[in-house]
């Protein structure tokens, strides 16, 4: 398979030729990188750009060993309407099903050094830059949601006048800080997209 062809038509937007420099400083490095490298871009083979409505930008990979991460389980909480009786709820701590749903997962770096959170910032910074000037140039309506200091610092590069731009906390303020994060964000996005095409993101399923 082709870079071309493992990207399909993100290969538009995205630089590949940048891509393609990163992945090998991070072999050349030697070091243990998290995800695997051969998992840095899977997002991108989950979500469509044809089907893109929503891009949330966090911090850094997780490098839990357990699906569900102090940062996750903050997250599930706030999503999940606890007005339902708790057995009916089903939550994919993989996020893929709402990759499946057009919600692009991108981090500040979307690499780590085990263990050593913010390691690849620098790394990624300009690649994202990148990215996200060109993907909010080419679409409209979608959705940007910036968790933390590290993704907001990407809002210059996003058309906000063709684009939503939504920033808050990111999650492990929320742990650090022994707080609930709020469940408004995710009804402020759907309410954007309702608004736009009469249906939202399903962030959780019911049996």
């Amino acid at each position: 398979m082709t870079i071309h062809e493992y990207f399909g038509d993100w290969s538009k937007i995205i630089n590949l030729n940048d891509a393609n420099v990163i992945l090998k400083r991070l072999v050349a490095s030697r070091q243990p990188v998290y995800p695997d490298i051969k998992d840095i871009f899977k997002t991108f083979t989950l979500c469509s750009l044809s089907s893109l409505r929503v891009v949330i930008i966090g911090q850094d990979p997780s490098t839990s060993p357990s699906h569900f991460s102090p940062y996750l389980e903050v997250l599930m909480e706030s999503v999940i309407d606890f007005s339902l009786p708790h057995g009916s709820i089903i939550f994919d701590p993989s996020l893929e099903k709402w990759e499946s749903q057009g919600v692009l997962m991108l981090n500040a770096a979307l690499s780590c050094v085990a263990g050593k959170t913010g390691s690849h910032i620098l790394l990624w910074r300009p690649f994202l830059r990148s990215f996200l000037t060109n993907l909010s140039s080419h679409t409209n309506g979608i959705v940007y949601v910036l968790m933390g200091f590290e993704a907001q610092s990407f809002a210059s590069c996003i058309n906000g006048r063709y684009n939503h731009i939504l920033k808050t906390r990111h999650p492990s303020w929320y742990v650090q800080n022994h707080q609930p994060m709020p469940s408004s964000l995710w009804h402020h996005i759907n309410s954007i997209l309702i608004g736009q095409n009469g249906y939202g993101i399903q962030w959780y399923e019911t049996n």
